[in-house]
């Protein structure tokens, strides 16, 4: 801006110069040459124009009575250009709103472990109990009459046995066999221990045949102690087998079966 206005001064003053010049040059009657000169443009700068020369005559009064006028200040100078208007910044996008995140579900409780038993120490274990010894057949007899009040009675002699009972001796492991000792009574008691149980059904027919005599004998002699033969009575317990006639026949079993159950 700054450098046209000086170009533009310095026009001005140079054309007043000019004009001046020929005024004098008609006053004088002098000739004086002038140049044309090209006017430099407004937009040239300052260091482009060229300084215009001018041929004067050499008259005193022409170079001396020339006042250079002061250089008015052209209203034709160009205005700045108006800045040139900034664009409105686009509004930006709302960003869209990020989706929440899913929520996270809840860790599912772990079952506590139940806690594993301690082993519990075997325990030694207690011995059982040997079976206490069986009393032999001829103390079961004694203890039966002991318990239960029975008439007077003897030993059978182990020769007599097949002739009383038709028993072989050897099918039984022990046996006893009591018998009335005055022949007015039925009441008998024996008991036989077989070695092996299939010989029992031999043992209770021996003792049917025997109880079958004793019927016999008194069936015509002594009505009451037929009628006690009548209701003998034949149990087993194991290899064991009982015979028994008596009025307390009962309470003689009982007494039997008292020696299995210790």
């Amino acid at each position: 801006m700054n450098k046209r206005l000086t170009a533009l001064v310095m026009t001005t003053a140079l054309m007043g110069s000019l004009l001046m010049a020929c005024s004098n040059t008609k006053e004088t009657g002098g000739t004086e040459t002038i140049a044309p000169t090209t006017a430099p443009s407004e937009a040239a700068s300052p260091s482009t124009v060229p300084s215009p020369t001018v041929k004067a005559s050499p008259s005193p009064e022409a170079t001396s009575t020339a006042p250079s006028p002061s250089a008015a200040p052209s209203a034709s100078s160009e205005p700045s250009k108006e800045p040139v208007a900034t664009q409105k910044p686009t509004a930006t996008k709302t960003p869209a709103a990020s989706k929440k995140p899913a929520a996270t579900k809840s860790p599912v409780a772990t079952k506590t472990p139940t806690p594993t038993k301690k082993p519990v120490p075997s325990q030694t274990p207690v011995p059982s109990k040997k079976p206490e010894t069986m009393p032999s057949v001829n103390a079961m007899v004694d203890e039966m009459v002991k318990q239960v009040t029975q008439p007077s009675l003897m030993q059978l002699e182990s020769d007599k046995l097949e002739e009383f009972y038709g028993i072989k001796p050897s099918l039984a492991e022990e046996f006893t066999v009591r018998m009335p000792f005055i022949n007015i009574k039925t009441n008998e008691i024996a008991i036989f221990k077989v070695k092996d149980e299939k010989d029992i059904p031999a043992i209770k027919a021996g003792m049917e045949k025997r109880a079958k005599d004793v019927q016999n004998q008194f069936e015509h002699y002594l009505q009451d102690q037929y009628e006690n033969a009548k209701n003998f009575k034949i149990v087993t317990n194991g290899h064991y087998v009982l015979f028994v006639i008596s009025d307390s026949s009962a309470d003689i079993i009982k007494v039997f079966h008292s020696f299995f159950q210790k």
